[in-house]
C-alpha cells in the first residue's frame, strides 16, 4: 500500500495557491492526530497517485488534491476545512485526510527496522494489516469520523485495489482483498453489508477454513495497542504469511504463474467493487447528511443548555449586585462618594457627540438568511452534485440544489445595550474624575439613543452605579482605595442584567480600567473579553493612561475586535474619539458577524 512512505527527501512544494488549504489540511491532522509537527504537501499529483499519503521521516502528509477532491477542483471551491460542515461536503478527501491522520497518530513502528526483521511478503503483510488497525482505533476514539473513513475506503482505497489486484499472485492477492475490505468490517470502518459480495467472493476462493484463519490474525492485530513495540505485530505479520504459504500448498498453485480461475476470480472482485462503489456513495451521500444534520442540532441543543445555565448563572450575580447600593457600608468595597456634581456644558456636548456616533453605529446589526439555489451565486456542495448523479442514475426528477448562499440584510431597529464596568483599585486613583465624567456621559448617550445601559464599578468587590433601564442624572466621583480588583463578578452582573452575550441587536461593553490586575483576574478578564468576541458584543477598552502604561490592557484585548483607545485625559475633551472608537468597536464587531 502507498499510504505510509519511508522516504526522508521530496522533490516538490505545494503550489501557492493551495497553501491556504495545505496549511488548513496541516491544523485537521494535528487535531486529529495529536500532534503538533505534521505538515500537509498539497497539489495535483503531491504524494503520488494516491489520495493521501503520511510520511513519518518528514512527518508530513502529502494529499493528490485530484484523487482527494476530483480534478478541476481549484482552492476557491473547496471552503474552509477547519469548518466541520466542509468536511462533510467532501466526505472521501476528508475521510483520505483522516486515515494519514490516524497512521501519524497510531503507526509509530520503526519502518527501517520492520524491513530488516520481516521478508519482502511479510513486511507486505505487516503493512496490509496496519491499515485496518488504525482505522479500529480511529471509529473507537473519533466515532463522529467514521462516516468520512466509509467513504473513502469503497470509493478511494477500493479504486486502489482494482488497478493493482491483477499485479498481485493468486492466494495473496485475494487475501489483501480481504484484509482491506473485509478486515474493515470488523474494524468497525464499514457495514457488514458494504463488503457482503466482495467478502462471500473472498470466502468462495480461499475457503472458510483460510478465511477464518486470516480474520483471527487481523482481528488480533487490530486489537493491539501498544504502537511503539511492534514486536507482536511483527509476528502476527509472519503468521499471516505462513497461513498463506499453506494455502498455496495445499491449493497445487504454482506462486510464479496464475492459474486460469484466478483471473476469473479477479475479474468478479473487481466488479463487486465497482458495484459496492456506486452503492455506498449513495449511501454514505444520505448518512453522511443525516449525520451532519443531527451534530448541528446537537450542537446547537448543546450551545442553548450551556447558554441558558450561563445566563441563569450571570442573572443570579446581577440579581444580588443590582439589589445592593453604592452607599458606603452597602457592598465589600472600600471606595466610597467623595463628590456629586452636575455635568458641565462641555461635558454635556461630549454626551451628544457620542449619542451621535452611537445612533449611526448601531444599525450595524444584520439578519442573516441561508439560501440554497439550483444555479449560482454562493458555494458550491459537491454533495449535492453527486446527489443529483445519483438521481438521474435512478431515473429521478428529483434535483438537489449545489450551490448555497448567505443574504444579510440591516435590521430595522435594533435594540443597543451598553454595559460600563468601571476600575476603582487605587492604581486608578489619579483617573476618578475623567472616570466619572465619562460614566456621565455613555449614560447620557444611551439615554438619548434609547438604549438600556447598565453600569457598575467593580475593585474588592463591585456595586452598581446605574440600574439596567436608569440614568445616571449627576457625575458621581467615588475614591479608589481597593487593593484588587472583581472584573469577572462585575461582568457577571453586567451580563446577567443586559443578557450582552446571547442577546440580540447591538451589544457595546465598556471597560474603564488599566487592565493591572491580579494573574487570576487578568484570566479571567481575557476570557470574557474573548467571549464577548465569539458572541458578537462590540468591546471599547478606555485605559486612561499613557501608551507605554498599557501593556496590560493590551494583553486581555489581543487577538479581539476590542478597540483600545489611547492617550484619553479628559473625557469631555476626547469626546470624538471616544464616540468614534465606541462606534469602530461596534463596526468592527457587527463586520464580524456578518462575515
Amino acid at each position: 500500500m502507498g499510504h505510509i512512505k519511508v522516504s526522508a527527501t521530496r522533490a516538490e512544494q505545494t503550489p501557492p495557491e493551495w497553501l491556504p488549504v495545505g496549511a488548513q489540511i496541516g491544523t485537521l491532522v494535528n487535531t486529529w492526530a495529536g500532534r503538533t509537527d505534521i505538515v500537509a504537501y498539497v497539489g495535483p499529483g503531491a504524494g503520488g497517485p494516491t489520495p493521501a499519503c503520511f510520511n513519518p521521516p518528514l512527518a508530513e502528509v502529502e494529499v493528490n488534491v485530484d484523487a482527494a477532491f476530483g480534478k478541476g477542483i481549484n482552492p476557491a471551491m473547496i471552503g474552509d476545512l477547519n469548518d466541520r460542515d466542509t468536511l462533510f461536503d467532501w466526505p472521501k478527501a476528508s475521510g483520505a485526510i483522516f486515515h494519514e491522520a490516524l497512521h501519524a497518530r497510531y503507526s509509530r513502528a520503526d519502518l527501517p527496522t520492520a524491513q530488516k526483521e520481516l521478508s519482502d511478503r511479510e513486511f507486505n503483510a505487516f503493512m496490509l494489516l496496519e491499515e485496518t488497525r488504525i482505522e479500529r482505533l480511529g471509529v473507537e476514539n473519533y466515532p463522529a469520523n467514521r462516516i468520512f473513513l466509509r467513504a473513502c475506503a469503497l470509493d478511494i482505497v477500493l479504486h486502489d485495489i482494482s488497478e493493482n489486484i491483477e499485479k498481485a499472485d493468486s492466494v495473496r492477492s485475494v487475501a489483501g482483498v480481504a484484509a482491506l475490505v473485509s478486515a474493515r468490517v470488523d474494524a468497525g470502518s464499514l457495514d457488514v453489508a458494504d463488503a457482503e459480495p466482495i467478502t462471500a467472493l473472498v470466502i468462495d476462493f480461499l475457503g472458510v477454513e483460510t478465511y477464518e484463519k486470516l480474520r483471527a490474525v487481523w482481528r488480533e492485530f487490530q486489537a493491539y495497542e501498544v504502537h511503539h513495540m511492534p514486536a507482536p505485530l511483527f509476528e502476527l505479520a509472519r503468521k499471516w504469511e505462513k497461513i498463506l504459504q499453506d494455502a498455496i500448498k495445499e491449493r497445487g498453485e504454482d506462486e510464479k504463474q496464475l492459474p486460469g480461475d484466478v483471473h476469473i476470480v479477479i475479474a468478479e472482485i473487481v466488479e463487486a467493487i465497482k458495484e459496492a462503489a456506486e452503492e455506498i456513495a449513495i449511501k454514505v451521500m444520505d448518512d453522511a447528511q443525516d449525520q451532519q444534520q443531527a451534530e448541528e442540532w446537537k450542537e446547537e441543543a448543546d450551545t442553548r443548555a450551556s447558554a441558558a445555565k450561563q445566563k441563569r448563572e450571570h442573572e443570579k450575580v446581577a440579581d444580588v449586585i443590582f439589589k445592593t447600593t453604592a452607599e458606603m457600608g452597602s457592598h465589600g468595597s472600600g471606595s466610597r462618594l467623595k463628590e456629586v456634581r452636575m455635568p458641565l456644558a462641555n461635558e454635556r456636548a461630549a454626551a451628544v457627540k457620542i449619542a451621535r456616533l452611537l445612533e449611526k453605529a448601531k444599525y450595524r446589526e444584520r439578519d442573516e438568511h441561508e439560501i440554497q439555489s439550483i444555479l449560482p451565486p454562493g458555494r458550491l456542495r459537491s454533495r449535492a452534485i453527486v446527489q443529483n448523479a445519483a438521481y438521474r442514475a435512478q431515473g429521478s426528477m428529483m434535483q438537489a440544489e449545489p450551490w448555497k448562499r448567505t443574504v444579510r440584510r440591516h435590521t430595522d431597529d435594533p435594540t443597543l445595550n451598553i454595559g460600563v464596568m468601571v476600575d476603582i483599585s487605587g492604581s486608578m486613583g489619579d483617573a476618578m474624575q475623567p472616570m466619572a465624567v465619562t460614566a456621565w456621559a455613555m449614560s447620557e448617550a444611551a439615554r438619548r439613543v434609547q438604549a438600556r445601559a447598565a453600569m457598575v464599578y467593580f475593585g474588592e468587590d463591585v456595586f452598581p452605579t446605574l440600574k439596567p433601564g436608569q440614568h445616571l442624572d449627576q457625575v458621581n466621583v467615588y475614591t479608589a482605595p481597593d487593593g484588587t480588583e472583581k472584573f469577572e463578578k462585575a461582568f457577571k452582573a453586567l451580563d446577567g442584567g443586559l443578557n450582552l452575550l446571547h442577546g440580540t441587536g447591538a451589544r457595546l461593553l465598556v471597560v474603564v480600567s488599566d487592565g493591572c490586575y491580579t494573574p487570576i483576574e487578568t484570566g479571567k478578564a481575557k476570557y470574557w473579553v474573548q467571549e464577548c468576541d465569539r458572541n458578537g458584543v462590540a468591546v471599547l477598552w478606555l485605559p486612561f493612561c499613557k501608551s507605554y502604561q498599557m501593556g496590560s490592557a493590551l494583553g486581555i484585548t489581543r487577538g479581539t475586535n476590542a478597540v483600545l483607545l489611547q492617550d484619553v485625559t479628559d473625557p469631555a475633551d476626547a469626546a470624538i474619539q471616544i464616540g468614534t472608537a465606541a462606534a469602530t468597536a461596534l463596526s468592527k464587531i457587527g463586520s464580524k458577524n456578518a462575515a
